[in-house]
């Protein structure tokens, strides 16, 4: 064995070592590595071959703004990077199944970073060359490596060449390189093999602006050439809706978008689309697995996967399928002003002429949003932040929810006087609007408020109760009582269900699918916004394409109503998309208060949600002005009176805290008739000591 091992170390380390240098032929390194991996693998429980090829490299360097450089601008090999060099592990220390403590802290990190039907993580670089170990020095809990990268690009590449019948399982390996190991559920066991058929199964890979997306695109690129009959597209920058377009599009079988969306710069993580949609939360649970026992093979070898540093992606090819989805938004506004009957009018090739419109994208991947408006006739000439940068250094990282960009929205609309301003999170997939209220009489100006949340699901009813009557909105389980009243008012039935996009989309599916309802729209307050027309595609510019559809139309009535009345001496109301919403009812004070567990631990949480909700549970029938919503799916909601009052506990779907949502006609009532009693029943519990509540106290 200590043969075999020197034999391994002189033919493969050294040569690959020297091939990430520059100074030894790449296919003479990946011979080599292949060999040794090979001899391995006989010295050890038999595992899948890790196949590498040599493909087309594209360098793409960085420039300060995030962005890729010319394409044939060569990378930097070997860059460095911070890491810590201490070794925590005692290498001899083993459990119960051989694993040694380096390899089950990569594979624990590998698992820690599912976060529901996404990946996410804190980026976490290490070395491009030399030992495995420096992977696990850095595979700390939540933490997204360029390794774990490369173990999710292979898993993912062999799950969506299954799925799109480009490869076949056999009882019988067809060749040595083709072997593949345990964990995809219901499609490959043991002793099962892949059979890679001739046509190319193809991986497409797109990024948000994060200064770590060059590294984990390169890493999950090189995961996926890694399997044969597998190759990967770069289109650099893009939306995360644009990247399953390309799979419904048939421009590729299998799509990743690299983004943390509103989570801090530091964050970075994992979306993956099939021409079947997004991935689900079971599919990423065996993606895991997979991308372990790819790590697995990689320990076994003891080495890095190579890689190009932080100055490059390598992959088959460099691709702009961009201008593609940015056609689709095109037609799509087109066909929302302008109904096909009247698409040969004069002005239907500026649909959005006369519009005044900005656009904040935050720095994000929604900067090309802008241009499109622009080529339909809007005015933006006062959009902002439409430079992607990924240290988003005028206002943070872009969230539509957050007030610092609803503020910094509303203030540009008010100076320039727009009709619409429009707010996008960091991939695009997520959106807010500021629109006008009223006119100032002592000035030109007009004010703005939010169109988000309830009025923005309100609005999009509206806008539905026309094509689609008697149709269903799912939401998520925050919304309010007085929105229920008015979709019901529409005609519109609502369901609510467990907050997260993947769950409410998942949800409206079903009940299409199953004709139990016509689910048109699966929206959370937060902005996510799926429509059926859409593929059920969680996509932040089409809600845009519909509220601004809705706009132009109210604008060209108006338009004509001013014509109409020019012969009379009062001019006609300034209309606002606010007005066709005026019937919802709006609670005066709303909020979510956030109450960390102080030891961290979800099984903490889990206990206190639990014995929490019992006592709500107990409470609502001692308090005649409690009421429990029987059909409330997640957490515990209670009625307040009558006035459409009331308050919301329910867990977060990642974190160890307990969210307290609320909703009251004044801040006393809300103390008196929520906070206070929910304090009481936490004292009485003895979990108000293992919560942090001053949150509620400081109400």
């Amino acid at each position: 064995m200590n043969l075999l091992y020197l034999s391994f170390l002189l033919g493969a380390v050294a040569p690959l070592a020297l091939s990430c240098l520059g100074f030894v032929p790449s296919a003479l390194s990946y011979t080599s590595l292949n060999t040794a991996a090979a001899a391995v693998r006989r010295m050890r429980l038999p595992r899948s071959s890790v196949a590498t090829t040599t493909k087309l490299f594209v360098g793409r360097p960085p420039t300060a703004d995030g962005t890729e450089g010319a394409a044939n601008q060569k990378t930097k090999a070997g860059a460095t990077t911070t890491f810590t060099s201490n070794n925590p592990f005692i290498l001899s220390d083993c459990d119960n199944t051989n694993t040694p403590p380096s390899l089950a802290k990569i594979v624990s990190s590998i698992h820690s970073i599912k976060s529901g039907s996404d990946i996410r993580g804190i980026f976490t670089d290490h070395k491009s060359i030399g030992s495995i170990l420096n992977v696990s020095t850095a595979s700390n809990e939540r933490c997204l490596t360029p390794f774990a990268a490369y173990c999710y690009g292979a898993a993912f590449a062999q799950m969506v060449q299954i799925r799109s019948g480009k490869g076949t399982i056999t009882s019988s390996p067809p060749s040595p390189r083709s072997k593949i190991s345990t964990n995809f559920e219901n499609w490959i066991d043991k002793t099962s093999y892949l059979s890679v058929k001739s046509s190319q199964t193809i991986i497409c890979v797109g990024r948000d602006p994060r200064l770590s997306g060059i590294r984990l695109s390169d890493a999950f690129c090189r995961g996926v050439e890694s399997v044969q009959g597998v190759v990967a597209r770069y289109t650099g920058l893009a939306s995360t809706p644009a990247m399953f377009e390309f799979c419904r599009s048939d421009m590729c079988d299998g799509a990743l978008m690299v983004t943390a969306s509103h989570l801090p710069e530091d964050r970075n993580g994992f979306k993956f689309f099939t021409k079947n949609g997004g991935l689900t939360k079971k599919d990423i649970e065996i993606l895991a697995e997979r991308a372990s026992t790819v790590a697995r093979e990689w320990h076994d070898i003891g080495i890095v996967p190579p890689s190009s540093g932080k100055d490059g992606v390598y992959c088959s090819s460099w691709v702009d399928y961009m201008p593609h989805y940015q056609k689709c938004l095109e037609n799509a506004i087109c066909r929302e002003v302008q109904p096909p009957s009247l698409s040969q009018s004069s002005d239907s090739h500026l649909p959005l002429a006369g519009l005044r419109v900005v656009l904040n994208a935050g720095n994000g991947s929604g900067y090309f949003f802008n241009q499109i408006l622009h080529d339909l006739g809007a005015d933006v000439s006062n959009s902002v932040h439409l430079t992607p940068n990924g240290s988003f250094p005028k206002s943070g990282v872009p969230n539509p929810e957050y007030s610092a960009m609803i503020d910094e929205t509303m203030r540009v609309c008010e100076e320039c006087d727009a009709d619409i301003g429009i707010m996008l999170d960091t991939d695009a997939d997520r959106c807010g609007f500021v629109v006008p209220t009223t006119r100032d009489e002592s000035s030109s100006c007009r004010k703005f408020e939010a169109l988000n949340r309830n009025r923005l699901i309100a609005l999009l009813a509206v806008i539905f109760q026309s094509s689609c009557p008697g149709c269903t909105f799912v939401t998520d389980s925050v919304t309010s009582e007085g929105l229920t009243k008015f979709l019901h008012g529409l005609g519109i039935q609502h369901v609510r269900y467990l907050k997260g996009y993947a769950n409410v989309i998942g949800k409206a599916r079903e009940l299409t699918e199953s004709g139990k309802a016509s689910a048109e729209v699966a929206i959370e307050t937060s902005g996510h916004c799926a429509m059926r027309e859409n593929g059920y595609l969680d996509d932040g510019t089409y809600t845009a394409v519909k509220v601004i559809g809705l706009l132009a139309r109210v604008t060209m009535s108006s338009r004509r109503s001013s014509v109409a009345a020019s012969s009379t001496a009062n001019a006609p109301p300034i209309h606002s998309l606010l007005d066709l919403i005026a019937d919802l009812e709006e609670m005066p004070h709303v909020g979510e208060l956030r109450m960390d567990v102080k030891d961290g631990s979800t099984t903490t949480t889990s206990n206190i949600f639990s014995k929490l909700v019992e006592s709500i549970q107990n409470e609502c029938d001692a308090r005649m002005e409690w009421e429990l919503d029987v059909d409330n799916l997640e957490g515990v909601r209670v009625r307040i009176g009558t006035d459409g009052s009331f308050f919301m506990l329910r867990k977060s779907l990642h974190d160890p805290i307990l969210s307290f949502q609320i909703e009251g006609s004044s801040v006393e009532a809300i103390r008196q008739q929520m906070i206070h009693p929910i304090l009481t029943l936490m004292e009485q519990d003895e979990i108000d000591n293992l919560l942090n509540v001053d949150c509620l106290r400081n109400y």
